[in-house]
């Protein structure tokens, strides 16, 4: 089985199936993209996806989430969404709010809450059948729509997904040979995080796995804060910028043209100074 082509498949027929879908794929592609540089070595790309507002303005509150349908289970889902089964207990799913090429959402069958521990083997083993593509992981305070089903995503990668650490923000960086090896450099970062925020049911992170030159990568981007203070601004101060493991890499989404057109690289280096966590 090539899982690649199976999700090629998957979305030329859903294209067919699902005019939502259609769309929302032509409309990436017409998207608003402008690029900062730090140097020659760190590149941030912002975007403005008009369609990731449901997204960015999630309701996370514990009692908001428990009166809402779970729009990841199978019951509440679109009835023209179909996926493929992975590992008999995740499905693949077309996301018809992309934000990269072949965006997709891989939510277990199961409504557990988004934790990724004991799931990070399970991810890197997505990544090992996907080479073309990143996989990611949004925790619970650190981007996630729907904190109380775990679920991963993943797109087709770009050059600033994959950058790894710099001086904007936080990322420890994993490479192993094995999925156990890197399972367990996995588990001591984890352990470590956990030992600085110990309060919280996750360390507050985001991570990207992938796999490059036969070598398994992850990602880890430690969080202090969900959401910067321009979130919750009021007039021309407010920026509805609410950070997941994309932009942390360096992919920011804006989805008002208002803040796509005003962003700045102080206003960059300064969201990553709220909410990404030192670790140095």
């Amino acid at each position: 089985m090539n899982l690649q082509n199976d999700i090629e498949n998957l979305f030329s027929t859903q294209k067919d199936e699902w005019p939502k879908l259609e769309e929302a794929i032509r409309n990436l592609e017409d998207v608003k993209i402008k690029q900062f540089n730090w140097g020659d070595n760190i590149s941030v790309k912002v975007q403005f996806n008009p369609s990731r507002i449901t997204s960015t303005g999630a309701n996370i509150d514990k009692h908001h989430i428990e009166e809402r349908p779970c729009f990841l289970c199978e019951q509440n889902r679109p009835a023209e969404q179909k996926g493929i089964t992975f590992l008999d207990k995740y499905i693949i799913l077309c996301n018809p709010f992309p934000i990269l090429s072949n965006h997709i959402t891989i939510p277990l069958f199961s409504h557990v809450p988004q934790r990724i521990r004991h799931k990070i083997g399970e991810m890197l083993s997505l990544s090992e059948k996907l080479p073309d593509y990143i996989v990611f992981y949004n925790g619970p305070k650190s981007g996630a729509s729907a904190p109380d089903h775990f679920h991963l995503q993943a797109g087709l990668k770009t050059p600033e997904l994959t950058q790894g650490d710099n001086e904007l923000r936080s990322c420890f960086i994993i490479e192993g040979s094995t999925i156990s090896e890197s399972v367990e450099l996995f588990e001591e970062v984890y352990q470590f995080l956990r030992s600085l925020q110990p309060d919280e049911e996750e360390p507050m992170l985001n991570v990207i796995t992938f796999v490059e030159d036969n070598n398994y990568k992850i990602h880890i981007f430690p969080r202090k804060a969900h959401r910067p203070k321009q979130y919750f601004d009021e007039g021309s101060k407010k920026m509805l910028v609410s950070p997941g493991a994309l932009d942390m890499a360096g992919l920011f989404i804006t989805v008002r043209e208002e803040d796509f057109n005003k962003i700045e690289k102080q206003d960059i280096e300064d969201i990553y100074f709220q909410v990404s966590l030192p670790i140095m």
